[in-house]
């Protein structure tokens, strides 16, 4: 089993407890993503929005960004680690994947399940007198 996030929410905290400045960092860091829409104004990513948690400025970013830009999922990545804010992951999705062992058992069930079958086809066919 494999848990991938699908959000991630990097909060104005840093390790020590204290607010990271300057406070409009978010709108700062999400500009970079961010692109004139036709009423001239600012129209952030739907992969790096600035957001409040709990009454703290933060970045919610889409983990998707990392197939789409991994230049810009990578900048974001690495200015918060740099700064030492808080990550935490969200939008939790549970992959349930086979291990090489799982597999290899699936198969030796399928292999007896079908000389089980040979089995009694060919007592069948035996006694029938064919």
């Amino acid at each position: 089993m494999k848990i991938k996030y699908e959000e991630l929410l990097i909060l104005g905290i840093t390790m020590e407890g204290r607010p990271f400045r300057p406070s409009d960092w978010s709108e700062r860091l999400c500009g970079a993503l961010a692109v004139h829409n036709r009423n001239n104004r600012w129209e952030y990513s739907e992969y790096a929005q600035p957001v409040i948690h709990e009454g703290k400025i933060g970045v919610h970013v889409k983990t998707a960004l990392k197939d789409i830009n991994p230049v810009m999922y990578q900048f974001i990545m690495d200015f918060a680690y740099n700064n030492q804010l808080r990550i935490i992951p969200t939008g939790k999705v549970i992959y349930l994947e086979e291990s090489p062992e799982e597999k290899e058992v699936a198969w030796s069930v399928k292999r007896f399940t079908l000389a089980l079958l040979l089995h009694q086809w060919k007592i069948r066919f035996k006694n029938n007198g064919y």
